[in-house]
């Protein structure tokens, strides 16, 4: 019994001393007689009044005080250089901080958007990101209000023989060297603290490591970090003692707690106010920030560009009449092309990113640009480079002015304004909005400005960024062509057959919007798309393309690709419809290098029509069909030079028609009114004068100057622009400068 009394008055007495309260409750409930526990009690009770009083050694911690955050079982602290007054008031040393472990997983986050999925497991500060070292800092589980010893306090036996035991009381210890761990700058593995700690992680669990459950103690942390995790195992101690299960801490641990508090004061307490900082300006942000929902992206471009060869020339064409016994052309015309000015154009986009539940994403796109291609239909405003006319212009009298007929091949990124007019007029570019219906099925819905690569999976391009100033400079270089083939308003539908295999459906209408006849949701231009995706692994990736159009007014590929026959194959039509068959692949062979390819097949069919109907020129003529063909490889350089650098080659055909019937009765060597004549022949390609496929050669580097500044000069080359050797080569150069912000 006595020994009983003696080790309670000891556990009391250890109990006090470090700041702990206790009650008259005896410490060992289990059979004790009357007589021993008043005795414990009232010695208890007498300690108790005895304050012992240090600013180091006091066990006890203010929650409300504490500089270490739980959120969420992430741990959150704030991290500064060595250079810091504050950091270099608390260690005595003046020997700089060795370098410390730097293969953290963590990158500053600026934002507070907390419905980005990707970037919600983020542990971030103020200032900067905290590397690896202060990933293995996260607390698991929040502390009680503070740090005290229930009454029902028992001893884990088996616990004793801890695994720092040795370390306080191994005289040949390196701690021994030193006369306080306040003299290291940093706190180093074979310390003695270090091993305290670690000795508490390994056991109790308080500290969370890296993603795969080790907390990698070979490493050196800063006083800071090591203080951080003190903290946290403080909190997870006080957690155990007061749920009062059987596994509490052993009297070592205590010990161990308590002269590792008393040595790392100075840590915690500036952590207290740094944490205390930080909560204020965070509540500032919060107050000012401009949505809790609504996230603002922007981009800008400048761009110098300017036409190095291929302007400045006559060409001549083959014209009617035809001669009645060889069926050739007998005259000619004369396209001129002028000289092309060095431009410098421009184009900003406002993109607003809103989510309500966390997975869904409403976009709203705005645009404001001043260059468009002289082929694009827009309003009004300055028009591009005009360049390659039309080799069969020769055959209808229509005028060459204002760019009618001229190539849209070699057309730039920063020229994407949609139907918007070039005079830097802002106008809404795009409004979709994408959402889960399922975990397997994705949906967007596009109310203006949609096209097919805004749902289908963009894994078959090294630098598709949705035409903007981060990737290649063309438009033929973003993608496989056969995603140009129909835009507007619609629904794309995006579901996962399995973790390998995808399938994606959609359907966009031109001219939803318009209730006049042959136009609207249905009736007027639209197109359906499907494609299989198939991702066996990281590196790998094939689709396969489908594409069923219907066109009213003809622009197959909206003017943006291809020549001015592939967007236009059969002439006169009414009607027409196109069914393309595509697949698209990419090969990441390595970190450093990446093929991707794709090939495209149009089959266009026309339906019969009436050519000025109602007029003494109506004239019928029966239905067509073309052949449309196009193709190309990338190879992508990532980190070409430097680290976050691209370089790329891009070299393909353009789409260009390979075959188009001219419809009956135009086909004939006559004459019919209202600007048509016969062409005597059945194919369009056999009147197309020194004819060649149109080849598109583009080579260019992004250089990221910061993580929002890149600079991307690079060259285009058009070989036979509109599929003839009688228009010489283009060639164009262009230095890109892109803000994001």
């Amino acid at each position: 019994m006595n020994a009983k009394i003696g080790c309670n008055l000891f556990l009391a007495i250890l109990a006090t001393t470090a700041g702990f309260s206790v009650t008259a409750a005896p410490l060992v409930a289990a059979e004790t007689p009357a007589a021993v526990s008043e005795t414990t009690a009232i010695a208890a009770a007498e300690i108790a009044q005895t304050e012992v009083q240090t600013s180091s050694s006091n066990f006890s911690i203010d929650r409300e005080a504490s500089p270490i955050k739980n959120s969420e079982n992430s741990l959150t602290i704030d991290s500064r250089s060595s250079a810091d007054p504050d950091f270099n008031s608390a260690s005595n040393s003046n020997e700089p901080a060795p370098q410390t472990d730097t293969e953290a997983i963590g990158l500053p986050q600026r934002d507070l958007d907390k419905n980005e999925g990707d970037r919600a497991d983020r542990n971030t500060t103020d200032n900067e990101a905290i590397d690896g070292r202060s990933n293995r800092l996260l607390a698991e589980t929040p502390a009680p209000t503070n740090h005290q010893l229930p009454n029902n306090l028992t001893r884990d036996t088996s616990l004793e023989t801890s695994n720092f035991d040795s370390d306080l009381n191994d005289e040949n210890s390196q701690i021994e060297q030193v006369t306080s761990v306040s003299q290291l700058s940093d706190v180093r593995p074979t310390d003695w603290a270090f091993q305290a700690l670690q000795s508490l992680v390994e056991r109790y669990g308080c500290i969370a490591g890296y993603p795969d459950g080790t907390f990698r103690g070979n490493r050196a942390m800063t006083r800071y970090e090591f203080a951080a995790g003190l903290n946290a195992c403080l909190d997870k101690v006080t957690e155990l003692i007061r749920s009062g299960t059987g596994n509490l801490a052993t009297k070592e641990d205590l010990t161990a707690l308590q002269r590792l508090q008393e040595e790392f004061a100075a840590e915690l307490a500036t952590l207290r106010g740094r944490v205390d900082a930080l909560e204020a300006r965070t509540a500032e942000l919060e107050a000012n920030q401009f949505s809790t929902t609504t996230k603002l992206h922007g981009e800008v471009i400048f761009a110098l560009t300017d036409v190095l060869a291929g302007d400045n020339v006559s060409t001549r064409l083959p014209a009617l009449p035809l001669d009645p016994i060889t069926q050739q052309p007998q005259g000619s015309r004369r396209f001129d092309t002028e000289e092309q000015s060095t431009v410098f154009a421009n184009r900003v986009r406002l993109e607003l990113h809103t989510s309500f539940t966390g997975t869904d994403d409403l976009k709203i796109r705005l645009v404001a640009g001043n260059s468009a291609h002289p082929a694009r239909n827009a309003p009004d405003g300055i028009k591009g480079f005009e360049y390659g006319p039309n080799p069969v212009l020769g055959y209808i009298s229509v005028a060459d002015q204002a760019g009618v007929g001229r190539s849209p091949e070699g057309q730039q990124t920063f020229q994407d304004i949609g139907t918007l007019s070039a005079n830097n007029s802002f106008g809404l570019n795009h409004l979709s909005y994408k959402f889960s219906v399922t975990s397997n099925l994705r949906a967007t819905i596009m109310a203006r400005g949609g096209e097919h690569f805004d749902y289908v999976p963009t894994t078959f391009s090294s630098w598709d960024d949705d035409n903007g100033g981060t990737g290649s400079l063309s438009l033929f270089g973003q993608r496989n062509p056969i995603y140009a083939i129909g835009n507007g308003a619609g629904l794309g539908l995006n579901y996962d057959l399995n973790r390998n295999l995808s399938l994606s459906v959609g359907y966009l209408a031109g001219n939803a919007e318009n209730s006049a006849e042959q136009n609207g949701l249905f009736d007027g231009k639209n197109s359906v798309l499907a494609q299989l995706t198939f991702r066996p692994s990281r590196n790998l990736a094939l689709g396969l393309i489908y594409n069923r159009g219907y066109f009213t007014n003809g622009n197959i590929f909206n003017n943006d690709l291809g020549t001015s026959l592939a967007n236009n194959p059969i002439f006169p039509a009414d009607k027409y419809t196109t069914n393309s068959y595509g697949v698209s692949g990419l090969w990441r062979i390595s970190r450093r290098f990446a093929v991707n390819a794709w090939f495209a097949y149009t089959d266009a069919q026309s339906v019969s029509g009436t050519v000025a109907p109602g007029t003494r020129f109506e004239t019928r003529f029966d239905s067509s069909s073309a052949d449309i063909l196009t193709y190309g490889v990338s190879l992508a350089f990532p980190d070409l030079f430097k680290e976050g650098n691209l370089g790329g080659i891009v070299v393909g055909a353009v789409p260009h028609i390979t075959r188009a019937r001219i419809p009956s009765p135009f086909d004939a060597p006559q004459s019919f009114p209202d600007n048509f004549s016969g062409f005597g022949t059945d194919d369009y390609v056999k009147r197309i004068p020194s004819r060649a496929t149109p080849f598109h050669v583009e080579a260019f580097y992004v250089h990221r100057i910061t993580d929002n500044i890149l600079l991307t000069p690079g060259v285009i080359w058009l070989t036979a622009p509109n599929q003839t050797n009688k228009n010489p080569d283009v060639v164009i150069g262009t230095v890109r400068a892109t803000f994001l912000f």
